[in-house]
């Protein structure tokens, strides 16, 4: 019989966006311990705690509906080799996973691919002038985000993402720089998976791609 002393919560930073991954251990909750799950931005984003031997004690902030959200689960189901679903009770949607790592890593994947099609079922296909090129860039700055490879010149490392039709702006809410990244043509792409990092001006406004004019577009109400 194998006994299973490990398994793996998968959740999503309301602060920075970024997705974590946590092995929890058996032996560290025991006795009612508590443990405190950080993002690498520094923000605690969950808490774990065994109580009584009996039951598994999750509470969660939500990136979704800015909640806390605590669920309580069977120790003995914990720790089994299935996969248990993290749910936000406001929106009805999936915000993490807990059990074993591969299964909880091709959730986390599928999850992913059903928010691109959600997307699209709720028409964001007929709202961006190129939606194959915008889903791919928007997919490059989430994994930029999640590698701290997007950031801005002041040292703030967390900025908010706007999408446009034809375009993604960058806000830093410190220093309130603003960077524009075109997505609209095949170039803009390109450009894109050129660069392996992204650092916004302190304080100032910047078109990231080349070939841009500021006649062809305006940015939106935040920059004026």
């Amino acid at each position: 019989m194998v006994i299973v002393t490990t398994t793996t919560l998968a959740l999503r930073c309301p602060s920075c966006g970024k997705l974590g991954y946590f092995t929890l251990s058996r032996f560290a909750l025991r006795n009612g311990a508590k443990k405190t799950l950080t993002c690498e931005c520094g923000h605690n984003m969950a808490a774990v705690q065994n109580k009584n031997r009996t039951s598994f004690m999750l509470r969660v902030e939500c990136m979704l509906c800015e909640k806390d959200h605590l669920y309580t689960y069977k120790s003995t189901g914990v720790w089994k080799r299935e996969l248990k679903t993290v749910l936000c009770d406001e929106a009805g949607m999936e915000i993490g996973y807990i059990g074993p790592g591969e299964l909880v890593r091709e959730s986390v994947q599928r999850l992913e691919r059903s928010m691109r099609e959600m997307a699209e079922d709720m028409g964001y296909d007929k709202y961006f002038i190129n939606p194959d090129v915008m889903y791919e860039v928007l997919d490059i700055l989430k994994k930029m985000t999640e590698d701290g490879r997007l950031s801005c010149g002041c040292g703030v490392p967390d900025l908010e993402v706007e999408a446009f039709p034809d375009r993604i702006e960058l806000y830093c809410n410190s220093c309130d720089a603003i960077g524009v990244i075109s997505a609209e043509t095949a170039e803009d792409l390109q450009w894109l998976k050129k660069n392996n990092k992204i650092v916004l001006e302190e304080q100032k406004q910047v078109h990231f791609n080349p070939g841009w004019t500021f006649k062809r577009r305006r940015f939106n109400k935040k920059t004026t």
